[in-house]
């Protein structure tokens, strides 16, 4: 089983995981901030900017620590893709304020303030679920219901974008420059919201394998 598996250093990865996560959290958090507050972007993004730096050290540290482990709580290639991936959201979430700065498209409209909210909220269901996946046997019908609600918000998120583009089209019927502006932030934000999507199936494919 595999709690029997764990040891000294698998307690630590499964830490550093849980501190990748909470960079991403917080990451959304400042992205949320943006779409709330358009003001101040300069200081937001470098707050942002700060937060990636600071998951861009956990993830090198994760790396290594993949490197020179012997034990592993379970595959290392699965390891390697959950670390991937939350480093790969974080850099969708700091694109999607990149790219509203550099474009200066103006303040987000309501759809994208949903779309962020949606985003987030799987993002807070991602870090509980991989905390919780220190002890997979004891928290099993947790974490399941953790990738079951970021399921649920990805196919909300695929709405919302679908009707997010559309609206684009007809809102700035003579301003295609906005369409391909704002069009850009929608797809990063659903680019962040499937990696978040991908970590969930990892999860699962983890509770299966292991449990």
């Amino acid at each position: 089983m595999l709690g029997a598996m764990f040891g000294r250093k698998d307690k630590e990865l499964f830490f550093m995981l849980s501190e990748s996560a909470r960079v991403v959290v917080r990451g959304g958090e400042i992205l949320k901030e943006v779409v709330s507050d358009y003001s101040d972007l300069d200081i937001k993004m470098a707050k942002l900017t700060g937060m990636e730096h600071e998951g861009d050290r956990i993830i090198e540290d994760l790396v290594q620590r993949l490197n020179t482990s012997f034990i592993l709580p379970f595959d290392r290639e699965d390891a390697f893709q959950l670390v991937q991936k939350l480093s790969t959201t974080l850099d969708y979430i700091t694109g999607i304020v990149d790219r509203m700065i550099l474009y200066k498209a103006g303040p987000p409209d309501a759809t994208i303030q949903e779309m962020v909210d949606v985003l987030f909220q799987a993002l807070q269901h991602q870090e509980k679920a991989l905390h919780l996946l220190n002890h997979l046997e004891k928290n099993l019908k947790e974490i399941m219901k953790c990738t079951e609600e970021i399921r649920r918000l990805e196919k909300k998120q695929d709405c919302l974008y679908r009707t997010g583009v559309a609206a684009l089209f007809d809102q700035h019927e003579n301003d295609p420059i906005s369409i391909i502006k704002w069009r850009e932030v929608y797809e990063h934000i659903e680019m962040a919201q499937d990696y978040v999507q991908d970590v969930a199936e990892l999860i699962s494919n983890i509770c299966v394998k292991y449990s």
